[in-house]
């Protein structure tokens, strides 16, 4: 059995929080029975419930909802992220083309991109939008070297070959070739080259803890911290299916697996399908408004750092990626679930990133940390990598009564909303509990295709060789750490 460790670090977006739903427990004991019982409190989690209950207010009855979480209310990747709300617009086109041609690739990024729409429209209609943070404008990829600009503006021409200029999302994405410029709409220092595109970023935790808050007022959800769920049975001949926790067994209808990287501890068959990837991200303070754009910069296709700066009155920038420095110690991130620890040099590496990185810092050398190290100013967080590079969302093939929002590598953001949006309708409708599309949800695409928890695909992946990963990221890192911006003073 795989479970969460019980004291990962502390993460600013937890601590700063302050949430009253902190260790919530809306009963000492659990339910007898609910008619959907989530496993996981986290944004996937969250959103189905939130869905739950779009669907089904104007019904005449409502399901009951049960979220079991193993340790604090969206403790994990949802509360140790980096807040961005940021679809690849244009950037893996080029990768998606190949495997699932011009539209393919074009459904995967118009997926994404109706997150910022989205997001938009549920914050106003339940008044959270201050609360949580959310913000929207534009987002660069800074090219810090040749190749970085040869793999990002060459995935931006092959969208614009294939769709046209004209099509919207081409049209929404800037190109900027010309050095100085890119330097000063990305306020990186050395950036040559950057693509501009719409996006978003948002307190995530604040966000789920939000839409729980809400759902705990409606009454129709009953959430319990602390209490992992260690067995799940196949559904009986009545209809139930049986979780155990330590705090006893509560019988569900359904049961939502959306635990990401622990998906396995009761799905063993995803054990070699979806993996984790330890990262790493710290809070910084800095002046206000000093950020103008959410970003990242590129120096290869491993090498990254991405970045924004909340608003009033935090003022903190968050800073995640530091894979200068982590590509020299690949098996302390690839397959490595540790977030009880901190990754050696993590700290210090990204508080003199200020200085080096952004142009006119007037700082010190040392940034300060939002809050102190251990309490909160940098994190170490799993992210869950998929076998095949996409989220597995649907029912969970020859288990009767279970579904699955899992594995999304690291970029729930502007994926999860939408499909916990989608496998709503596919519990209720096995529930035969009656339900209509709300009118947030009409307009929004529908899942991609490889998105789909199929039987095919499942089996497919049960052939991955684990090693032959590991040995695949340990050779990229490998190659990357023997270029001249990995072997800076700040990187060795």
């Amino acid at each position: 059995m795989v479970l969460p460790v019980a004291n990962p670090t502390k993460s600013y977006w937890i601590e700063a929080a302050n949430s009253s739903l902190r260790n919530h427990r809306s009963s000492d004991g659990l339910p007898a029975e609910t008619d959907v019982a989530i496993i996981g409190s986290g944004y996937a989690g969250a959103a189905t419930a939130y869905w739950m209950h779009r669907y089904t207010e104007k019904a005449p009855t409502q399901p009951h909802v049960t979220i079991l979480e193993a340790r604090d209310v969206c403790g994990s990747a949802t509360g140790r992220n980096g807040g961005q709300l940021r679809p690849h617009a244009y950037s893996r086109y080029s990768v998606w083309s190949e495997r699932f041609g011009p539209q393919g690739a074009m459904d995967l990024i118009a997926h994404e991109m109706a997150h910022l729409s989205a997001f938009e429209e549920l914050a106003n209609e339940e008044g959270i939008a201050e609360e949580v943070c959310l913000k929207f404008g534009e987002t660069f990829d800074a090219a810090m070297t040749q190749e970085a600009w040869t793999r990002l503006k060459g995935a931006y021409d092959a969208m614009r070959r294939d769709h046209g200029e004209d099509h919207k999302i081409v049209k929404l994405c800037r190109v900027v070739e010309d050095a100085l410029e890119a330097e000063e709409v990305s306020q990186m220092k050395g950036a040559i080259a950057a693509v501009l595109h719409p996006a978003g970023q948002i307190w995530p935790y604040k966000f789920v803890h939000a839409l729980l808050r809400i759902l705990l007022q409606k009454g129709h959800l009953n959430l319990q911290s602390h209490t992992p769920a260690t067995h799940v049975s196949k559904r009986d001949a009545n209809g139930w299916i049986t979780v155990t926790t330590p705090h006893g067994k509560i019988r569900a209808r359904s049961v939502v697996h959306t635990t990401n990287r622990w998906a396995s501890h009761l799905l063993p068959e995803f054990s070699k399908l979806i993996l984790p990837d330890r990262g790493a991200v710290a809070a910084i303070k800095a002046p206000e408004g000093f950020i103008k754009r959410t970003g990242a910069q590129h120096w290869d296709a491993v090498v990254n750092n991405y970045h924004l700066q909340l608003p009033p009155p935090y003022n903190t920038i968050i800073i995640g990626g530091a894979r200068q420095l982590l590509i020299h110690q690949p098996d302390s991130c690839h397959q490595n679930d540790a977030e009880d620890k901190h990754i050696p040099g993590i700290v210090e590496f990204f508080k003199t990133w200020p200085k080096s990185d952004i142009v006119d810092w007037q700082g010190s050398s040392k940034a300060e940390l939002g809050l102190a190290d251990e309490q909160g100013g940098s994190w170490s967080g799993v992210e869950s990598s998929s076998a095949d590079g996409f989220p597995f969302v649907g029912s969970v093939p020859e288990r009767q009564g279970h579904f699955i929002a899992a594995g999304f590598a690291g970029h729930g953001m502007p994926r999860i909303l939408l499909s916990a949006a989608h496998i709503t309708p596919l519990v209720l409708g096995s529930l035969n509990i009656s339900s209509s599309i709300p009118p947030l949800a009409t307009s929004f695409p529908a899942l991609p295709k490889p998105f789909h928890a199929t039987r095919e695909r499942i089996e497919k992946l049960q052939e991955t060789d684990l090693e032959a990963l590991r040995e695949a990221y340990r050779q990229k890192c490998k190659d990357s750490a023997k270029k001249e911006f990995c072997n800076t003073a700040r990187s060795l």
